[in-house]
């Protein structure tokens, strides 16, 4: 019996050990990510004297993010390192998230507390934080598809040399019945403008909208031609008065509403 006695006695000091080992363990794992004392016992549901022992000394080696900022670098580091990458549409849904967003009563949508800079200062950042780690932080377009991605950029470059040789086609035939300069160099750059008008218009990329463009140019036009259409109805406002604002529409999801918003949606579809 004593010899039965004794070998349950060292099973049990080695169970305690093991047990005493794990509690500490997890007790530093939180320490050194940042959080508090107080939250560690509440946490584990250890006493505040063990933890004061167990932590005493021992300095923070990564303190937790406390900035919308550095909370979106840490997010998108953890997608970014993936073998996979962080898609475009990820990265804005954590932006958005950290950063929140704004319901605009004049324009009657949602507009994002970040910007350009923003994304370019999270995507810096995390690229450093990749590079010091030894990783490769990749951010990957959304058209790309994951299950084939040379196939899908192939077929786009595809296109768009596509696009791009039926467009020349139709500027040769706009100079042709157009162009009634002499000069070559005014003969180049009407055609290099003229491509360039087309692009934005399909494009929508240019510093006005299509929608001031096409008014510009065609007020423009109408000048020289010495006549113009019946003028449309003007505005009486181009924004709406204080007291007449469209309503927040009430939903949960405001990232899905901006998103459609901006038209991503139809532009996936």
């Amino acid at each position: 019996m004593k010899i039965q006695n004794t070998a349950a006695s060292k099973a049990f000091d080695t169970n305690q050990a093991a047990n005493d080992d794990a509690r500490i363990q997890q007790i530093m794992e939180l320490h050194l990510t940042g959080m508090s004392r107080r939250n560690i016992v509440t946490t584990t549901g250890e006493t505040d004297h063990f933890v004061r022992k167990i932590v005493q000394g021992v300095p923070v080696t990564k303190k937790q993010p406390r900035t919308p900022f550095d909370k979106s670098a840490g997010q998108v580091y953890e997608l970014a390192t993936r073998e996979q990458g962080i898609k475009d549409y990820e990265l804005r849904s954590i932006l958005h998230s950290e950063y929140g967003c704004a319901w605009n009563h004049s324009e009657g949508c949602y507009e994002s507390m970040y910007d350009k800079d923003t994304i370019k200062r999270v995507k810096t950042k995390v690229r450093d934080l990749a590079t010091t780690n030894g990783q490769h932080a990749n951010f990957i377009p959304d058209w790309i598809d994951d299950s084939a991605p040379t196939a899908s950029r192939v077929t786009l470059e595809q296109a768009a040399s596509v696009l791009c040789s039926r467009l020349d086609e139709l500027m040769d035939e706009f100079m042709f019945e157009f162009s009634s300069n002499d000069s070559t160099e005014a003969v180049t750059k009407q055609r290099f403008a003229a491509r360039r008008h087309v692009l934005k218009l399909l494009s929508g990329l240019g510093q006005e909208p299509v929608s001031t463009l096409l008014e510009r140019t065609k007020n423009i036009t109408d000048g020289l031609d010495g006549h113009a259409d019946i003028p449309a109805p003007k505005r009486k406002n181009g924004r709406l008065s204080v007291d007449r604002f469209i309503p927040e529409p009430n939903t949960h999801d405001y990232f899905l509403d901006f998103v459609e918003d901006q038209g991503w949606m139809k532009a996936a579809a």
